[in-house]
């Protein structure tokens, strides 16, 4: 992963932890669960190194720099850090990002990796789906289900039951075939150069699909999009975070957007107005501290604003997500099912909008409507999570009073 999208996961952490969200955090810098220990709930750390050799009967959740895991996970593993490597055996999923990852584990569900470096190391075993992200992706195991592949650099070796799709990124892009590789269902090749399977690899059909480098610089760089893409996945991957520690707080702005949207939106242009207003507010402030007023003020209330700017910013887009995604996906599907389908038809809508908008003759059209859908996505995201805060708010209330009725009745 390029270094400036380490630097904003980075940056997405120091905010997370600024606005005071709630983390179980380790005591020490290096969170461990010990061979033979057990946990009987979520491990969710951050610090410089994590490791798990013993028991985890919950999720694994972790931000790091560098996370180990030789012991045993139930639940899923949703972590970022540099370096990562995965073994013993996983009950959930693996949604790993990193720069460095090698998963030697079996997986009893599926493994989305995002990285410079990925490695599915030989003994590996995914019961069902792979997707896999990176420059060097070496993939040396067995995977029950589909694997599809984004890489410049990519090895094939082990077993594979289902479909592999590889995409090739760049005119340079390579892949290699290893001896003894069994691929059960189709192979299909897109890139630019083309390729055949060599004569000693089992696969059952092959298809070469040839994408011309003159189209595809035309449209928009192939290593853009895969930045792109690679930015969508990490902040899935982080809106998952935020998902397993607040999971009625997100579901419930969604559910707001599926009630009303055109209330939502409303609420949305209100708090709009009011952050309008409150920024001419703040520069008064800063005219009255230049000659009355403690600078404390003005401190306080330009971290209140920068808080709320942050949030509506880096956020607004989950409500929306949850909302669209249930709309595309149905309600019977799972929350993250529902966030990736959301998600996912945001950012195409944003991105052929985009490439639109760079059309000589209808290109300000298509910049305006891709205005019109960011700002619609900003109203209705920010009305679901103002409209969510005061109703959590208001329920807190309704509980402190029922508890201080209680209290007196006592009496």
């Amino acid at each position: 992963m390029k270094k400036r999208h380490i630097g904003m996961i980075a940056a997405w952490l120091l905010i997370f932890i600024m606005t005071g969200a709630v983390i179980v955090l380790a005591d020490e810098n290096n969170p461990t669960v010990s061979a033979g220990e057990i946990l009987d709930h979520d491990f969710i750390v951050e610090g410089y190194s994590v490791t798990n050799d013993g028991t985890i009967r919950g999720d694994l959740l972790s931000f790091s720099q560098r996370l180990t895991v030789r012991g045993y996970v139930e639940g899923d593993i949703i972590a970022f850090a540099p370096d990562i490597f995965i073994g013993g055996e996983v009950g959930g999923s693996l949604r790993l990002a990193g720069s460095s990852i090698i998963v030697a584990s079996r997986v009893a569900r599926n493994v989305m990796l995002i990285g410079s470096g990925l490695v599915l190391d030989k003994g590996s075993v995914v019961l069902k789906n792979a997707y896999l992200m990176g420059d060097t992706v070496k993939s040396l195991g067995t995977v029950e289900g589909t694997i599809t592949i984004y890489g410049t650099d990519v090895t094939l070796g082990g077993v594979y039951n289902g479909d592999v799709t590889v995409h090739m990124l760049g005119e340079r892009a390579s892949l290699n075939i290893l001896q003894d590789t069994v691929i059960n269902g189709k192979l299909t090749y897109i890139g630019a150069n083309a390729f055949t399977p060599p004569s000693y690899a089992r696969v059952k059909d092959y298809e070469y699909i040839k994408v011309s480098p003159s189209e595809s610089s035309s449209r928009m760089d192939v290593m853009a999009v895969v930045k792109r893409l690679a930015t969508l996945t990490v902040y899935y991957l982080f809106a998952l975070l935020l998902f397993r520690l607040f999971p009625r707080f997100f579901v419930r702005s969604g559910d707001f957007i599926a009630k009303s949207p055109l209330a939502t939106a409303g609420v949305g242009m209100a708090t709009l107005g009011t952050f309008v207003g409150g920024l001419l507010i703040l520069l008064i402030l800063i005219l009255l501290v230049m000659t009355i007023l403690d600078k404390s003020i003005l401190g306080f209330t330009g971290l209140v604003f920068l808080f709320f700017g942050l949030m509506t910013i880096l956020f607004a887009d989950l409500p929306v997500s949850l909302w669209l995604g249930g709309k595309i996906a149905g309600k019977t599907d799972s929350v993250p099912a529902r966030l990736a389908a959301g998600l996912v038809t945001i950012q195409a809508a944003k991105l052929i909008l985009k490439l639109l908008g760079g059309l000589p003759s209808v290109g300000p059209v298509f910049s305006a409507l891709g205005f019109m859908v960011n700002a619609a996505v900003w109203l209705l995201g920010t009305g679901a999570i103002v409209k969510t805060l005061f109703s959590m708010l208001k329920a807190a209330n309704r509980q402190a009073d029922a508890e201080a009725e209680d209290f007196s009745l006592s009496d």
